[in-house]
């Protein structure tokens, strides 16, 4: 699997999502996908704090089986590990979980639970406007200098909170922050269930064009939507797709997808997400998984590249 700098670390353009584990994922079956991902050359597995039975919310159950089966595998130096933290409460997504006390303390149970004493990198997974910048850098610059983790980034921020955090970085010797994970797809979304979540749009992708900033995808294959399309027809996508991503410019777009694929021989799946990976900055597209072959059809879209020209003609944001 084709693999890019992020920091000093050379990691697989294609992530593995945990955000079911321990709870629509069983153990069982996230150890096999993580066994098949490595075996493939895959070596970022994202999670979060917050990840595992989001119906019966118990924090750490993702992290919990992947400490364990990091700990059988002996391959945690092997593994590039993001986890989050400071995320509202499932049951109350208005209130901010931001103070110095609940990242320090989340961080503490992630490395617990992941059985590590350092992560690769530690994400904020989502932002409170109403508090200082400068108070959230220097509680990320404290768990640099612990040592907990060697990076930091941010989820679901605006483009300007992020660069207001970074000048407040460089004007106080900190740690910038390191990388941007926000929702991005090749598919627009025309309506989102969460207001909270930050998508890709032209004033982001202009940030990272012009930074360099590490950005990670999340929902990165629009829950399959193109695949799907492709495959069974609009009648048959359901209901939260048909909401959420239906408009003409998607329909355009898998036009697009099944020329190109006659050009390049390349899967309709393992085009959408090259066309994140293949973004003129360091892109890596984040994919959950709840069958086998799911993970084992990352190696095609892993190895996939498609030219500048190619990935703009699918859809390009304004440079």
């Amino acid at each position: 699997m084709r693999k890019q700098a992020f920091g000093d670390r050379q990691v697989s353009v294609i992530g593995l999502g945990s955000g079911e584990f321990g709870g629509k994922i069983s153990e069982r079956q996230a150890r096999e996908f993580m066994d098949a991902y490595a075996d493939i050359g895959g070596n970022l597995i994202d999670t979060g704090r917050v990840y595992g039975d989001f119906v019966t919310p118990r924090n750490g159950e993702s992290e919990k089986i992947i400490g364990r089966w990091l700990a059988d595998r002996h391959c945690r130096e092997k593994t590039f590990l993001s986890t989050k933290g400071g995320h509202p409460p499932i049951q109350d997504m208005q209130r901010s979980r931001l103070s110095r006390e609940e990242i320090r303390r989340d961080m503490a149970e992630s490395l617990e639970d992941l059985q590590t004493d350092q992560v690769d990198i530690f994400w904020l997974h989502r932002d409170d406007e109403s508090r200082p910048v400068g108070d959230i850098m220097e509680t990320l610059q404290s768990l640099i200098e612990d040592g907990r983790t060697r990076m930091t980034g941010v989820s679901n921020w605006c483009p300007e909170r992020i660069e207001e955090a970074n000048r407040y970085a460089v004007s106080h010797g900190l740690t910038p922050v390191t990388a941007n994970q926000l929702q991005f797809s090749l598919a627009r979304q025309v309506n989102c269930y969460d207001p909270g979540l930050v998508t890709m749009d032209t004033k982001a992708w202009r940030m990272h064009r012009q930074t360099g900033m590490v950005c990670c995808c999340f929902s990165s294959q629009a829950g399959g939507f193109f695949t799907k399309l492709d495959a069974s027809g609009w009648d048959q996508l359901n209901e939260n797709l048909k909401n959420d991503y239906g408009c003409e410019e998607n329909l355009n777009i898998l036009e697009k997808l099944r020329t190109l694929r006659g050009v390049t021989g390349l899967s309709i799946g393992a085009l959408a997400l090259a066309y994140l990976t293949c973004q003129p900055f360091p892109t890596f597209a984040l994919v959950g998984a709840s069958r086998i072959e799911h993970v084992l059809a990352l190696k095609e879209a892993g190895d996939a590249v498609i030219s500048p020209q190619q990935r703009d003609a699918l859809r390009a944001f304004e440079p």
